[in-house]
């Protein structure tokens, strides 16, 4: 049985799951009328299990697009680390605690403040305490 199908010179692979434009998900149910395959939502609810012709599917919520399965862990390992086994085997796979360890900052004290590290008060810097000490007839 063929599982494609061309509609408006666009060749559909039926084996897939469709969404439409409202986000509905549709398969093929294997059956034909008319030379049209038949398809049914995903997962339809009550009283809208019947299947719709494809063309009129994609006319009336068309434009459809074809979902594509996730990946396997052994695809995205592949995608990741071409060659994981190998990478494996070498020994670039940490513990967890080994993993925890490197990437917990080490703890360090926080520096003690001394009198030499504050800046100088701003009345001995400016010489505005001997003002002030002059306007009231302090001593000079």
């Amino acid at each position: 049985m063929n599982t494609t199908f061309v509609h408006e010179g666009i060749e559909f692979d039926l084996t897939l799951t469709y969404a439409d434009t409202t986000g509905v998900e549709w398969n093929w149910t294997g059956e034909q009328a008319d030379g049209v395959p038949l398809m049914a939502q995903k997962e339809a609810p009550p009283g809208c299990d019947t299947p719709w012709k494809f063309t009129d599917l994609y006319w009336e919520l068309g434009p459809l697009i074809a979902i594509s399965s996730r990946p396997t862990v052994a695809q995205y390992r592949a995608a990741v680390d071409p060659d994981y086994a190998a990478t494996a085997a070498a020994g670039y796979i940490e513990t967890p605690a080994a993993f925890g360890a490197r990437i917990t900052p080490a703890v360090t004290p926080p520096p003690v403040l001394t009198a030499h590290h504050l800046n100088p008060s701003p009345m001995e810097q400016s010489g505005f305490r001997r003002f002030l000490n002059s306007i009231a007839g302090g001593n000079r």
